[in-house]
């Protein structure tokens, strides 16, 4: 089985990430209901109640794409696309609307009860993509030039290029080096 590779440095982008490739995946995290188990569970999110799980998937990959679209444009230096970021903000709305407010760290967080279900999930990463939006920091997001997965760069010299050296990062340098030497 693959491994879950957490990149994006932030919920919302993480769960963006959930297809290994664009615009063809080879593998789709969202893709069955043991997949989207796993995801969550490896994402620290895990879905306690998998009931519905099946019914909810195409809604968690709309908002999967959603989330791409707004998170991608914004590092590529575009705009994000207005009935996205409304699509986001609708659905951070009804998580609010079924949330509660618990102290965590001097403040609140916005919590849900238990079972924790694919709702709460999605809930929860509306949440994170709400919150990266209105406190950034948005001039660090970036997009893999080779599988377009997006991260926020957390690097001291915010000089991050790919979704991960280790993947991208070696496939990328490689393909440039032997390039140069069939030149």
């Amino acid at each position: 089985m693959t491994e879950v590779e957490l990149v994006g440095n932030a919920l919302c982008l993480d769960f963006a990430n959930t297809v290994n490739a664009r615009p063809v995946a080879r593998h789709d995290w969202l893709g069955t209901p043991e997949e989207a188990v796993t995801w969550a569970a490896a994402a620290g999110h895990p879905i306690g109640d998998p009931d519905g799980l099946t019914a909810a998937l195409p809604d968690a990959r709309r908002l999967r794409e959603t989330v791409f679209r707004v998170f991608e444009a914004l590092a590529q230096g575009g705009r994000a696309p207005g009935p996205d970021l409304g699509a986001v903000l609708a659905l951070h709305g009804d998580g609010i609307a079924h949330g509660g407010l618990a102290e965590a760290d001097g403040g609140f967080r916005l919590t849900w009860g238990t079972p924790r279900t694919v709702r709460v999930l999605l809930w929860e990463v509306a949440a994170s993509a709400v919150e990266l939006l209105t406190h950034g920091p948005l001039d660090r997001l970036g997009s893999c030039p080779s599988c377009c997965w997006v991260f926020l760069d957390v690097s001291k010299n915010r000089r991050r290029r790919w979704c991960s050296m280790t993947t991208c990062g070696s496939r990328d340098k490689s393909r440039r080096y032997y390039a140069g030497r069939s030149s």
